[in-house]
């Protein structure tokens, strides 16, 4: 037997409720059906009440031929209380009953003696032989106590309580979940029908996925009026699952529909050929395409997630705190940028805007990076417009410059560890020491390397030699020693 209660009750003795059938069978055309309900009062106290003083309980049944009333012949119902002992336990229990009122029959159930209810003893009001009439429905039985918790005269009040009491059939069905539009449009909602008895114990409840991916549930009955559920506005692909529960059994039927351009929440997104994002692609764990990945929004993946993308990535904005992986390129347009903390890996890499990768950036040789006015070629070609040290500093060289053509201009100074040359010839640097050399003598020096003596064209002997009357034997070449 199970106890009810709301909140509106006042009455100090809850009943528990139990049935013979349960639940009641109604009765046909063809057969009458009749029932038992028993209801026991005394072992439910409040949790502040040690003891309930009883003078009498009254129970009213309604009666007529709807879902809410129990009979139509409540002259028919025999009623019975269990047997008590003692003088606390009511001494013995009388039952009067009063069926004139066609809508209403009322059985009073009044003790020689003021039961006293301690919670350790109980007392039962059986109603046998109701012909139960022929709808299905939920009737509520009133019940009214004079009880008091002290049992002083003057302390006696009217409280009221109530128990439900179900009637049903053989005849239960649940069938046919579907949605009355298998496709719809995104940001639409859509009825959702199904077959079942016109039967208020059925209690039912709706499972389905909320736009965040997580699960959610409706079970509130006003939104299952007439087999029918709206859904919330979707947007994307659907799945419900309906579940009816009668008598303590549950039953469950599903539906699905299609979402058109639907939004989709993913972890792992592989796509065997173009994914495009007209607005932004987010993936919360890896993002992997075999073909195109283009989103005109951006591309966001998470730290330590990945986008992998053997046919490219076009995006406005790609920001990874794992790999962005492109074998097909990676194309950002001016003003936007690509950041990847764990590296960018891609055929081609085209960015008029800023691209950062903490991770590392690699292109193979036989293909190109550009990014504003830098281009790194196939061939390894690095062509740009400006070097500038990003620390304001010198920029160090560990390896040396070969350059095929063009000048070199500097505004500051020159230094070398090693020889500086020019069309395979030295450069003399400061503090390099040199000799001259008489283009008209060849071989002649004006300071001899080993002191040697030299005459002139005046028979003169000295360390140099030189022409001292022409204007040829007075130039000179200068040699790097």
């Amino acid at each position: 037997m199970n106890a009810a209660a709301s909140p509106a009750e006042t009455n100090l003795l809850k009943p528990a409720r139990g049935t013979v059938p349960s639940p009641l069978r109604v009765s046909t055309m063809d057969e009458l059906e009749y029932g038992t309900v028993v209801l026991r009062f005394g072992r439910d106290l409040p949790a502040e009440t040690s003891k309930v003083y009883c003078r009498g309980i009254t129970l009213k049944v309604p009666t007529g031929v709807s879902g809410a009333d129990l009979t139509v012949e409540p002259s028919l119902i025999a009623t019975a209380v269990s047997k008590v002992h003692g003088e606390a336990q009511g001494t013995e229990w009388w039952v009067d009953a009063d069926t004139t009122d066609p809508n209403e029959a009322v059985f009073s159930f009044v003790p020689d003696t003021t039961a006293v209810f301690d919670g350790t003893w109980a007392v039962s009001f059986t109603l046998s032989g109701i012909e139960v009439n022929p709808s299905i429905g939920t009737v509520d039985l009133d019940i009214e106590e004079t009880t008091s918790t002290t049992g002083a005269e003057g302390s006696y009040q009217k409280r009221t309580g109530q128990v439900k009491v179900k009637k049903g059939n053989d005849e239960f069905f649940f069938r046919s979940l579907h949605p009355r539009s298998v496709v719809i449009n995104r940001g639409l909602a859509v009825d959702l029908l199904w077959d079942a008895p016109s039967d208020n114990r059925i209690v039912y409840t709706m499972y389905y996925r909320k736009a965040d991916g997580t699960e959610t549930s409706d079970s509130n009955q006003a939104n299952f009026a007439n087999r029918k559920w709206t859904s919330p506005q979707l947007d994307d692909n659907a799945n419900f699952t309906l579940k009816a529960t009668l008598d303590g059994q549950d039953y469950f039927l599903t539906a699905s529909l299609t979402v058109n351009t639907p939004n989709v929440v993913v972890n792992t997104l592989t796509a065997n050929s173009a994914l495009t994002a007209k607005s932004t692609l987010t993936a919360e764990s890896t993002l992997t395409a075999t073909g195109l990945l283009s989103a005109n929004g951006g591309v966001t993946v998470p730290s330590g997630k990945s986008v992998t993308a053997n046919g490219g990535v076009s995006a406005t904005t790609v920001t990874a705190s794992g790999l962005v992986s492109a074998n097909g390129g990676v194309t950002v347009p001016s003003g936007k940028s690509v950041t990847a903390n764990g590296g960018v890996s891609a055929t081609t890499v085209t960015a008029s805007g800023l691209v950062t990768a903490n991770g590392g950036l690699t292109v193979k040789s036989d293909q190109t990076l550009s990014a504003g006015d830098v281009t790194l070629a196939s061939g390894k070609v690095l062509s740009v417009t400006k070097i500038k040290s990003t620390v304001n500093s010198a920029i160090e060289l560990l390896n040396s410059i070969n350059q095929t053509a063009g000048g070199l201009t500097t505004a500051g100074a020159v230094t070398a560890t090693g020889a500086i040359k020019s069309g395979n010839r030295a450069v003399i640097l400061a503090g390099d020491s040199v000799s001259l050399e008489s283009l008209y003598f060849t071989g002649k020096f004006l300071n001899g390397s080993g002191k040697q003596s030299h005459s002139d064209n005046s028979n003169v002997s000295g360390p140099a030699a030189f022409y001292r009357s022409y204007d040829g034997a007075s130039k000179f070449k200068i040699a790097h020693r």
